[in-house]
């Protein structure tokens, strides 16, 4: 009996319902190489941005921050690591993780892997019309801007939610397979089932796995400093939607490379229109705040984000990244991660 329950996803979930940032080292994963040919960041003398740094560190003590990186026009500001990490430190991103696995897609569709995110998430999963017809009429931009209102529950309190069987289940294929859909397609409602899908598309499309794919297409080429990590089920698929796993500087070369439009050392790493896509100011209205795995603000700012207060927050007009990781954000003052990354912004 007590083998059957360790067995069961719901004693993994309760194992991991007060997860830590050390707590995806326990669990199983893949590996993504750090590249052969690694990228560095410009740093100023240590007294150039004294007023700033004094601010944030005032501010991030005693806040859970592990990490919180500040960059602008190539150069870093700020860079500070609390509660013994450091920036060797492999830190979880959870549903920052989401925006990786979109740009991605968009990568695969200038290739020529996926002809167009128009295509109906069927041509590369025709499997599903197995579990519901009404799969061929999502298209992969419905899928990419979470408006396929899937049978899916995203309730974290839960251990019978679809989210927590998603994260704890044995097979993340089998337990997609299950779920139909909805009725209210075209509305954006917030389910981590779509990332999953589009690792699965993806892997069909290209022939490789989610993580070969990002290393060979991101870790790679933007020179990252660490191998990162990612955690998997018990068949080595990817958590798509949560669980990659690096260090604060490999996370902000990747807010670095949508400052630069996709550009990255002369190389056009993803395509230009894609990331102008995700800036477009009229994507912060209503059911369009959500737009190819980001997070979109009013102004042409845009940010990936994780349950607990993980930021890749990108501010083109400012020419500005920032990456704060760590645990949920405590604060006196300061009641929300958001608010507080928007005022560091407009202190600079």
């Amino acid at each position: 009996m007590l083998a059957s329950l360790n067995s069961c996803y719901i004693a993994r979930a309760y194992r991991f319902r007060k997860f830590n940032l050390a707590d995806h080292e326990k669990l199983p994963s893949v590996t993504v190489q750090k590249s052969t040919s690694q990228s560095s960041f410009i740093y100023p003398a240590a007294e150039t941005y004294k007023s700033i740094n004094q601010m944030l560190d005032t501010n991030l003590a005693n806040s859970n921050t592990a990490a919180f990186i500040v960059i602008r026009n190539d150069t870093v500001l700020y860079e500070k690591y609390f509660n013994r990490f450091t920036d060797t430190s492999k830190l979880p991103s959870f549903s920052v993780a989401k925006s990786f696995v979109g740009t991605l897609i968009g990568i695969a569709i200038a290739e020529g892997a996926i002809k167009s995110a128009d295509e109906a998430i069927t041509t590369y999963l025709p499997e599903l019309l197995n579990t519901d017809s009404n799969y061929a009429h999502i298209t992969i931009q419905d899928v990419l801007d979470m408006k396929t209102d899937l049978a899916f529950t995203e309730q974290y309190n839960k251990p019978t939610s679809d989210v927590i069987q998603l994260g704890f289940k044995n097979d993340t294929r089998k337990k997609v397979l299950q779920i139909k859909t909805g009725s209210t397609k075209g509305e954006f409602i917030y389910q981590s089932i779509n990332t999953q899908l589009l690792s699965f598309i993806l892997e069909n499309a290209t022939g490789k796995k989610t993580e070969q794919y990002l290393q060979e297409k991101l870790w790679q080429p933007l020179g990252m400093e660490s191998d990162a990590t990612w955690n998997t089920d018990a068949k080595q698929e990817v958590r798509a939607f949560c669980c990659l796993n690096a260090t604060a500087r490999d996370f902000a070369r990747f807010g670095l490379l949508y400052l630069k439009k996709g550009r990255w050392n002369n190389k056009q790493v993803v395509p230009e229109s894609w990331v102008e896509t995700i800036m477009e100011t009229d994507n912060a209205k209503g059911t369009n705040r959500y737009k190819n795995q980001w997070w979109k603000s009013r102004d042409s700012a845009f940010q990936a984000k994780g349950i607990l207060g993980q930021y890749i927050y990108v501010n083109p007009a400012k020419n500005l990244v920032i990456v704060r990781l760590g645990h949920r954000w405590n604060h006196a003052q300061q009641r929300y991660i958001g608010r507080f990354i928007n005022y560091t912004q407009q202190e600079l």
